[in-house]
């Protein structure tokens, strides 16, 4: 006897943001023709209803047919009740577009129930579309919850309930920011749109709230203060969403069967490192929101790079496997597979010092900000500042050394020597703002030291260029090449600050004016130097005197 088929019936799916984009922009909602838009929703439904057999009847054949999930066999259920919500949303629209203010009662009363029967139809279908049900998969529960939000979003916006319409928003909003990370481009476009449309009604709400700071509402601030009451259930919200982006992660995870990096195709065979490496790419590319700022950039590193400890952990366990099984039977491939996979340990590991490169980097420019901004503070702890700023390009340099240390990296000589003047390059700001402490601490002949080997540094650095200009316009996509622009700003750096301290010494010293100005002119500042050597002149006490050695008034 065959064996009873005991597979449960596949789940339904509703791609809400595709289908009310798609008949929106078809049918009026592109100058804003409501009218238009609800009269396609009306003939829709009629269609769907023939199509399943739903239909009420007419007058005293009227029949009431409530859908319910025991009703739903088909995915065109669904449509029913969302185009139904849709319809009442666009008549709401309708009104209030026809309507140059709603201050008439009974046009206020009639837009309001259009929205609040737009919000209970959308509250049905997240029921019905609910986890407890099973009909469904994740990525539709979690539309429909988003779409449900919105719908009851907007009728506690007009009817003033700033709190209750922040909170619905934001949950939408968490919602599509995190589907925008599992799905198709298509989709994440979707999103982005819909985020889009979100987001002035998350300041509005902000604004009459007066959340706002100096006048500034950020939409992830919001977000944030609205999520972190918990009894909203937002926690078991998110972690819905991270089970869904996982699970994405691992579908996407086996159609990928390699990688490509400079120029050479690395196989992953191993499911579990695909998905790491397809994890840690996905962070990586969440920094491409510029509207993030300097603190939540750094935060986001930190998940970069958690998201690549996670992938090496992955590839060192699918080496060690590797070696076991080649112990025990050797083969033709056992050497390839072996190397294929240090190379691909190669590149997660140059792929977290990359990203780690830019986090101190990014942190070395706050910082910098601080000390030599158009804000920055007389009173400012320097030594404190300078030593933070120091110990962030000495990461950077460290760094850069452990990548030149990878397996591999020697025998690329392309790569190999933008490291290498990367190194120099950097070496040299490590060395330039070690002589900036020394010489906000007045120890000058110190200073002056540092500030020679910056500039050996850079002389080398030219030198390098100048051998390698041949492959100077070569596509460097990872970002380690030292353009002429830069070594020549820094060039500029380090002999603007050479002067300064030469004249901050020459003045303890004791030299007399002749002596100074002779010494300054010979020089030969350009207008940059010049402009570093004018800070100094700033400051109080005899630097005003020393201001007129350096430029004599014109006498006739």
């Amino acid at each position: 006897m065959a064996a009873a088929n005991t597979s449960s019936p596949p789940r339904l799916e509703l791609d809400i943001l595709s289908l009310t984009n798609e008949a929106r922009n078809a049918y009026g909602l592109r100058r804003q023709e409501y009218g238009r838009y609800r009269h396609h929703c009306t003939q829709r439904l009629h269609r769907i209803r023939k199509t399943l057999g739903f239909t009420h009847g007419k007058d005293k054949s009227y029949i009431a047919r409530p859908i319910s999930a025991a009703t739903v066999t088909d995915e065109k259920y669904l449509h029913l009740l969302l185009f139904q919500a849709e319809r009442a949303w666009g008549y709401a629209m309708e009104i209030k577009a026809l309507s140059t203010a709603l201050d008439d009662p009974r046009k206020h009363s009639h837009y309001m129930n259009r929205l609040k029967k737009a919000a209970k139809l959308s509250q049905q279908l997240e029921e019905i579309c609910s986890a407890k049900t099973g009909l469904v998969g994740v990525r539709t529960t979690l539309e429909t919850q988003a779409y449900a939000a919105v719908m009851s979003g907007y009728v506690l916006f007009e009817a003033q309930q700033w709190q209750g319409a922040l909170e619905k928003f934001s949950a939408a909003r968490a919602i599509y920011d995190k589907l925008s990370l599992a799905g198709t481009p298509h989709q994440e476009a979707l999103c982005h749109a819909a985020l889009d449309e979100i987001d002035p009604n998350i300041r509005f709400c902000g604004y009459r709230l007066r959340l706002a700071k100096d006048g500034v509402v950020s939409v992830e601030e919001l977000v944030q203060m609205s999520a972190a009451d918990k009894a909203s259930g937002s926690d078991i919200l998110l972690r819905e969403i991270e089970h869904l982006i996982a699970k994405t992660r691992e579908e996407r995870a086996q159609d990928v069967s390699s990688i490509t990096w400079r120029s050479k195709t690395l196989p992953l065979k191993n499911a579990k490192l695909a998905t790491a490496i397809i994890a840690a790419q996905e962070t990586a590319a969440e920094l491409n929101n510029a509207s993030r700022t300097t603190d939540e950039k750094l935060e986001q590193y930190d998940k970069i790079l958690q998201a690549y400890a996670a992938a090496e952990k992955q590839v060192k366990k699918a080496i060690k496997e590797d070696i076991s099984a080649a112990a025990k039977v050797k083969s033709s491939k056992s050497e390839q597979n072996t190397a294929e996979l240090n190379m691909v340990a190669t590149y997660i590991a140059y792929s977290a010092l990359r990203h780690s490169i830019d986090r101190n980097l990014l942190l070395a420019q706050e910082i910098y900000g601080k000390l030599e901004g158009s804000e920055a503070a007389v009173d400012r702890e320097f030594d404190v500042q300078y030593q933070n700023l120091v110990k962030a390009y000495d990461n950077v340099v460290q760094n850069l050394v452990s990548i030149q240390e990878l397996p591999g990296i020697a025998a690329d000589i392309q790569l190999s020597a933008l490291v290498e003047n990367k190194l120099l390059y950097y070496k040299g700001w490590r060395c330039f703002f070690t002589a900036a402490a020394y010489s906000k601490l007045s120890r000058h002949v110190e200073a002056l030291a540092l500030f020679g080997r910056t500039q050996s540094s850079a002389t080398q650095l030219r030198s390098n260029l100048g051998r390698s200009s041949g492959s100077s316009d070569d596509v460097d996509a990872d970002g380690f090449n030292v353009t002429e622009q830069e070594l020549g700003e820094m060039e500029n750096k380090i002999r603007g600050r050479k002067c300064q301290v030469h004249a901050a010494w020459y003045l303890e010293a004791g030299q007399h004016g002749d002596d100074l100005q002779d010494q300054l002119r010979s020089m030969s500042l350009d207008e940059k130097s010049l402009d570093e050597v004018k800070k100094l002149f700033i400051q109080p006490q005899p630097s005003i005197k020393l201001w007129r050695m350096v430029h004599p008034p014109n006498r006739r």
